[in-house]
């Protein structure tokens, strides 16, 4: 599936969040049944029942996804993130190339925080226990007409924080692709934090260097937060 039309998939549903048929108990294209025991619910319980998972979490951008929010939707609109040198030439990136051509529609900062309820509120009823907040750094590049970067990601965290008080009470949020200090000492309440970057399995050349910036990260974010290694698995096959 293509990503802008992952976007307006996504994008879509927002004022009235609703899973399509692919996450419904005998769902059909084309048509959704509107009992909530048939959604989402559905698939979280039957997760946790057959593989006997205590917790499930769900993955979202802190902009709602990669390409944000439909424009004009909880007053979002596009803007055009633009990458530094630096960090162009340190480590390309092919999610961040197509954001800064294609645009991401972000959401009004007044309004954020009636978004993230929403979704929340909406993933916390269908028994989800908590979120993977990922893309939090792309904030630092969106500041132009907002007051500036940090006032954005003040803005921002205080909203998704005051979404995960309100809809996850066990504080169920873990913060990724974070490590810009806008983001870190904006956030007050988030506990769990990723420390490492992609982990390429493939790529043993590249495994000594990851454990290595993992562990060093660890040094700096572990004073305030609690490092999740979450990009790492062992050789063996147990």
């Amino acid at each position: 599936m293509g990503e802008k039309q992952d976007w307006d998939i996504f994008a879509s549903g927002l004022t009235q969040i609703k899973e399509n048929h692919k996450f419904q108990k005998n769902g059909k294209e084309g048509h959704r049944a509107e009992d909530p025991a048939m959604g989402l619910s559905h698939v979280v319980a039957e997760i946790k029942e057959k593989h006997y998972l205590k917790y499930v979490y769900v993955w979202h951008a802190i902009t709602g996804y990669w390409g944000g929010v439909r424009p004009g939707i909880y007053e979002s609109k596009m803007a055009y993130p633009i990458s530094s040198p630096g960090v162009n030439s340190n480590e390309p990136c092919d999610a961040l190339r197509s954001i800064t051509t294609n645009g991401l529609g972000l959401v009004n900062p007044e309004k954020v925080f009636s978004f993230y309820n929403e979704l929340h509120s909406y993933l916390a009823s269908a028994g989800i226990d908590g979120v993977k907040v990922d893309v939090q750094n792309i904030l630092e590049t969106l500041g132009a007409g907002h007051g500036g970067r940090v006032k954005l990601a003040q803005k921002y965290h205080k909203a998704l924080e005051a979404s995960i008080s309100r809809n996850f009470p066990d504080n169920g949020i873990i913060s990724c692709m974070s490590h810009n200090t806008d983001g870190l000492y904006s956030a007050k309440r988030s506990a769990v934090i990723r420390a490492s970057d992609d982990f390429w399995p493939r790529g043993p050349a590249s495994h000594t260097i990851h454990i290595a910036s993992v562990a060093y990260n660890t040094i700096f974010l572990g004073e305030f937060m609690q490092p999740d290694w979450d990009m790492f698995h062992p050789t063996s096959d147990g």
